[in-house]
């Protein structure tokens, strides 16, 4: 390691310059042959975060971006590493969160034939998902094009962007003129118009509800939609596959989370008048009802949307044009949804008094049995977990027994995959707690889904970051189970016995218990919610015997 100097002319020491003057000082990475000039003489005043696999990396990442809303820089192979994390790169490009890949690319000299570790049309790999990619035409030009890519990045809607650059450009002279960072200013704003036109439907609306996207959360609109719901007394649903905290589920105004189904959204809804979308899809789903029957179904007789419930208005406020040419409802504004709640607060008449609390199922308390079924796992989290906790989650199957007995309030941040790709939360938590080593981070996982990333264990034990990961543990991929347990010749498609997350996860360095019992389970939380850095619960529980939505 050096101190930081006025650089040696090079074209690696104008970037560290221009990564300092970016802000953007905390690097994850795992290296290969092709970045080895750009990591020699690393300045002190840039932090390097290593991880074990590339995936892995990337969703750390990604959890450091959505800590602090400054794009971190990932450097990994070109090639072979960028293969290796594209999952992660899915599900980034997903969450629209910013940062910036670096692929590290064989040097050029090299390139006229096959050599190792060669990145074939490195631009086209990332693609399409990533915002934009570039590499350089000449040495030289390598901090003006990440300096394009980093404000790319950040442009809404935001997005992850991809630079290749081969090795030897590193040590070549930088140009003579030294970039200067430009300052891109977001000065998008909603329309008055517009706002005025939506807030005449909620003011007119007799039983308006708001569903709650990302957007709000990450824009810094999660109060101002509370006093928003307030306002209109309208029941606020999360957006389905709910990826963000937008509003506390613990308020009196929160009715439940949309399932990732049409037909239920359509039940669910049909009993309001005017529906607002803020700030997320229209809709994210996973799957329809026909897909759900065992018996042969005529899948080309109706298109997914066409159960929309008669008399429902539904307006959509995004700030991603895409979103918007598939959105099923029937106005859609392009414009920052954080600042389109802000806008429409002063807007709204108040409705007097409060409207009664937002009726919603009443869940038993689960009992202690002996193997623990997930729902008693997730009430006793409940009763354990801080206040102030930032939570991570990823229960592809148990995601409704979570949501049903934990209602994270003010104080908790939530973050969940939005795409599907397995394995962000995990390595996502490691990310968050390396920006927020002053809260516990608490992941909790599903030992399927852990695999994916589970190599982020190494790291958060190597920085002692303050993080709890809860495993429930039913020893399979019970989510293909249940979607085709007559078969028991698939068993060997989801049966996870023999794997010792526990053991796994102390092989990493990072402290781990098993834990079979309602009595080891309090006081395995309490004690993991305490300790100085990382701890592993494996929970042996009982697989669900359906999907719960």
């Amino acid at each position: 390691m050096t101190t930081p100097t006025a650089g040696d002319g090079t074209v690696r020491a104008a970037t560290m310059q221009l990564l300092r003057e970016l802000g953007m000082t905390t690097v994850f990475s795992n290296p290969s042959l092709t970045e080895m000039k750009l990591f020699e003489n690393w300045p002190d005043d840039i932090r390097f975060v290593m991880g074990l696999q590339e995936a892995t990396v990337v969703a750390m990442a990604d959890g450091y971006a959505q800590a602090t809303g400054v794009s971190p820089l990932v450097i990994v192979n070109g090639g072979a590493g960028l293969g290796n994390a594209m999952g992660s790169v899915y599900n980034a490009s997903g969450a629209h969160t910013p940062m910036v890949i670096i692929g590290g690319q064989q040097g050029r000299r090299m390139m006229l034939g096959e050599p190792f570790l060669k990145a074939r049309d490195a631009t086209l790999l990332p693609q399409p998902y990533v915002k934009w990619t570039g590499e350089p035409a000449r040495p030289q030009d390598v901090p003006e094009l990440l300096l394009k890519a980093f404000h790319i990045a950040n442009q809404a809607p935001k997005g992850p962007v991809f630079v290749s650059i081969p090795e030897d450009d590193w040590v070549r002279p930088a140009a003579e003129v030294p970039v200067v960072p430009r300052r891109v200013r977001n000065a998008v704003s909603p329309d008055q118009e517009a706002l005025t036109e939506l807030a005449a439907a909620l003011n007119a609306a007799e039983r308006p509800a708001l569903v709650a996207g990302p957007a709000v959360e990450t824009q810094g609109a999660r109060q101002d939609l509370v006093a928003l719901a307030e306002r209109l007394n309208a029941t606020v649903y999360g957006s389905p596959a709910w990826p963000r905290a937008s509003f506390p589920e613990t308020h009196p105004r929160f009715g439940r989370h949309l399932p990732p189904i049409p037909a239920m959204i359509s039940e669910i809804l049909s009993g309001h008048d005017v529906v607002a979308v803020l700030g997320g899809p229209a809709f994210t789903l996973i799957t329809s009802m026909d897909l759900f029957a065992t018996h042969p179904a005529d899948l080309d007789s109706k298109v997914v949307w066409d159960a929309l419930p008669e008399g429902t208005t539904i307006l959509h406020v995004t700030d991603d044009p895409e979103q918007a040419s598939w959105s099923i409802a029937s106005t859609t504004y392009v414009c920052p949804p954080g600042a389109a709640v802000r806008g429409l607060v002063p807007l709204i008449e108040p409705r007097g008094e409060a409207a009664e609390p937002v009726a919603r199922e009443e869940i038993p308390v689960p009992e202690a049995t002996e193997p623990l079924t997930q729902a008693y796992l997730f009430h006793t989290l409940a009763q354990e977990l801080p206040p102030d906790a930032a939570v991570f989650e990823e229960l592809p199957i148990d995601r409704t027994y979570f949501h049903e007995q934990i209602h994270l309030g003010p104080g908790n941040d939530y973050f969940a995959s939005t795409t599907g790709a397995l394995g962000f939360p995990f390595a996502g938590a490691v990310g968050y707690a390396m920006a927020r080593p002053d809260r516990r981070t608490v992941a909790v996982v599903g030992e399927g889904s852990a695999q994916y990333t589970l190599h982020a264990l190494w790291t958060a034990a190597k920085h002692n970051l303050p993080v709890t990961f809860v495993i429930p543990d039913n020893a399979g991929y019970v989510s293909l189970k249940i979607s085709i347990m007559e078969q028991e010749k698939w068993r060997s498609g989801w049966d996870l016995t023999g794997v010792d997350t526990a053991a796994i996860a102390q092989g990493f360095g990072c402290p781990a218990e098993r834990v079979e019992t309602a009595s080891q389970l309090q006081e395995a939380l309490k004690r993991s919610f305490t300790v100085d850095g990382p701890v592993l619960l494996d929970v042996m529980i009982a697989g669900p015997e359906g999907i719960h939505l």
